[in-house]
């Protein structure tokens, strides 16, 4: 185990399991369903964590932010901030900053004609091309929404606050049953259990995404890169994406 790896997990302060990335993403998703089913009794919540230089300085400049020591520490103090966003003004802030000097009907765009569905198998399968080390930490609580709070990364460039994060995913926990499932120094991978089936509630639903992650549209393949074109890959979707360069 290298002293990175180690000390993430000190910072974590919660029991956390060690993999090889080596091992492969759908092993370690195998892994993370048997503790996440186990956690409902436990009382935690599992979260695979690609344990890497960046996610250390990631944690370090969050608590060091708020004088907090550890994941515990940071959780108690920023989570009453969280409970007290808006998550529908935050994502209709972040749309009109979003849209602003481009044109409306380009980025929009038109629906897709195919689509393949992202379906959870394909969760976790990145693993190898980010870390050497994966973790699957077991942290305290039962809201899982709440994670972006235990592992706190976030708020530059683009990227929402480690707060915002949080009520954005309460708001789409309580709306599709989307909880995290993966993180690392600029991603976070959600299962949805009840993903948009209708065009119309999946636009909706891409419209926010865009919101949460600019990147999900604008750093798009040439002919993915439309809000429209993001609603057709999320109709039905159960794996959902999120990075920030």
């Amino acid at each position: 185990m290298t002293d990175t790896c180690k000390t993430i997990i000190d910072l974590l302060g919660c029991p956390c399991e060690k993999f090889d990335a080596a091992a492969g993403g759908r092993a370690i998703y195998r892994r993370f369903k048997m503790l996440e089913r186990q956690g409902e009794a436990g009382g935690y919540t599992p979260l695979v964590v690609y344990a890497t230089d960046a996610l250390l300085e990631a944690l370090e400049d969050a608590l060091g932010e708020t004088g907090a020591q550890t994941a515990a520490d940071y959780h108690t103090r920023m989570l009453p901030l969280a409970q007290r966003i808006n998550p529908g003004a935050l994502l209709q802030s972040r749309f009109d900053q979003g849209i602003a000097d481009t044109d409306q009907s380009q980025l929009l765009g038109g629906f897709a004609t195919t689509r393949a569905v992202e379906g959870e198998e394909n969760l976790c399968v990145g693993c190898r091309n980010s870390t050497r080390e994966v973790l699957i930490a077991k942290f305290p609580t039962r809201s899982a929404w709440e994670l972006p709070l235990w592992l706190p990364m976030g708020g530059y460039n683009d990227c929402p606050s480690p707060a915002e994060q949080a009520a954005v995913f309460r708001f789409w926990q309580e709306a599709y049953g989307a909880v995290p499932v993966t993180a690392g120094y600029d991603i976070w991978e959600l299962r949805a259990a009840r993903p948009p089936m209708q065009l119309l509630e999946s636009e909706q639903l891409a419209m926010q995404q865009f919101a949460f992650d600019y990147d999900l549209v604008l750093q798009a393949g040439k002919g993915q890169d439309t809000i429209r074109a993001l609603a057709s890959a999320l109709r039905g979707a159960r794996a959902w994406y999120f990075w920030w360069g």
